[in-house]
């Protein structure tokens, strides 16, 4: 019997603590520093024909993911891509090759962060990078 109700209160513990521990994080991951390495992006062999956007993303119970979400026009859907990690800051680079198709302007996009917990935070959306024909002369 002894046994039982060891058993039994060991277990109501775990429970309790586990609890606890997913309960005490109630905010998702902070998202500061968002930089980008230029603000135009040009399809074909032009000198801009890629954009990095980077972010410091932290969160005490550690990152499960971090997605860039973005669009050229207001009536076309968001697509997301994630970012990777690389020396402490995410990281993901946008190529003018990936819009063919899509219609010119500005492109407006915003990073979401989940850490492991199932918190969720996003950046104000930014409309800093404009998507440009390649005009050669």
């Amino acid at each position: 019997m002894k046994e039982l109700i060891r058993i039994l209160l060991v277990s109501i513990f775990a429970v309790v603590s586990a609890c606890a521990r997913t309960s005490s994080d109630q905010t998702g991951p902070v998202i500061h520093d968002i930089k980008t390495s230029g603000n135009i992006l040009v399809i074909s062999d032009c000198p801009s024909t890629s954009v990095e956007i980077s972010a410091n993303v932290s969160d005490p119970s550690g990152i499960g993911s971090v997605q860039l979400w973005y669009r050229i026009a207001p009536d076309q859907k968001l697509a997301s891509i994630p970012m990777e990690l690389h020396d402490g800051i995410y990281v993901v680079s946008l190529q003018g090759a990936d819009f063919l198709g899509h219609a010119y302007g500005a492109i407006e996009f915003y990073i979401r962060a989940r850490d492991t917990v199932g918190n969720v935070n996003q950046s104000e959306a930014d409309q800093n990078i404009q998507f440009l024909p390649c005009v050669n002369n």
